[in-house]
């Protein structure tokens, strides 16, 4: 299944009765699911999902751009440039494993267990922040450069946002009209998250700060507007 098939499907069954849209694989772990206190659809499962994946997205992007750029510096730092590529896919690698074990379990998770698996995603994330950081400074990368690494997550955020309301647009006919309005408004606020990113995308090129970290920032900054805005049309 596709980043965005998972996002829209996590996003339906939010929204949807679980015997139509997706039903446990048996009857069993659900009962037991609910004496436990879980929910169908944890509260905020979805939305947690819909983050994950398109970090991944972003996480692709910037590797690509370092891939790149490894490929060009001297030969004497070349091997170090690659190894720090590569610590980089691992570090993708182990979250996108961790993100399809959370969309596997997310109906069966009590809300405290979708707690722990949203901390779970948030660190891997942090370690590949952290990395791109160290990667960056190794490979001394030019004022272009630097912008090119941020813009390559931001294009990635956009392009799966639009996606997102595409797909989910096209799923709005076959819905109920409580579940139409629902997903209208999620269409909205992904297009509103995709409309922040090009905003983003159109001050960078013209940005006077060059800064790595100042650069960074602008992004860190806009991710967390963009994620308050989805989590709050949950």
């Amino acid at each position: 299944m596709s980043r965005r098939a998972i996002t829209i499907a996590a996003v339906l069954a939010g929204l949807a009765p679980a015997a139509v849209l997706a039903a446990p694989p048996a009857a069993a772990p659900a009962a037991d699911a609910r004496a436990a206190g879980a929910e169908p659809d944890p509260v905020g499962a979805h939305a947690a999902i819909a983050q994950a994946q398109e970090r991944l997205a972003e996480m692709d992007a910037t590797i690509s751009v370092l891939q790149d750029d490894a490929d060009k510096v001297d030969a004497a730092a070349r091997q170090k440039a690659h190894d720090a590529v590569v610590a980089l896919k691992t570090v993708r690698d182990s979250y996108k494993n961790q993100i399809a074990t959370v969309s596997a379990q997310a109906r069966q998770m009590t809300v405290d267990q979708l707690r722990t698996a949203r901390a779970a995603l948030e660190a891997p994330y942090k370690q590949f922040d952290a990395a791109t950081d160290a990667a960056v400074a190794q490979f001394r990368l030019d004022v272009a450069q630097r912008k090119a690494v941020v813009e390559a997550r931001l294009k990635a955020e956009q392009s799966y946002w639009l996606g997102v309301a595409g797909d989910l647009q096209g799923k709005v006919a076959d819905l109920t009209a409580e579940q139409r309005d629902a997903v209208e408004a999620r269409i909205a606020a992904v297009k509103g998250r995709a409309a922040a990113a090009q905003a983003r995308l159109a001050k960078l090129s013209t940005a006077t700060r060059t800064a790595w970290s100042a650069l960074k920032q602008g992004f860190i900054s806009s991710g967390r507007i963009l994620t308050d805005a989805y989590n709050t049309n949950r």
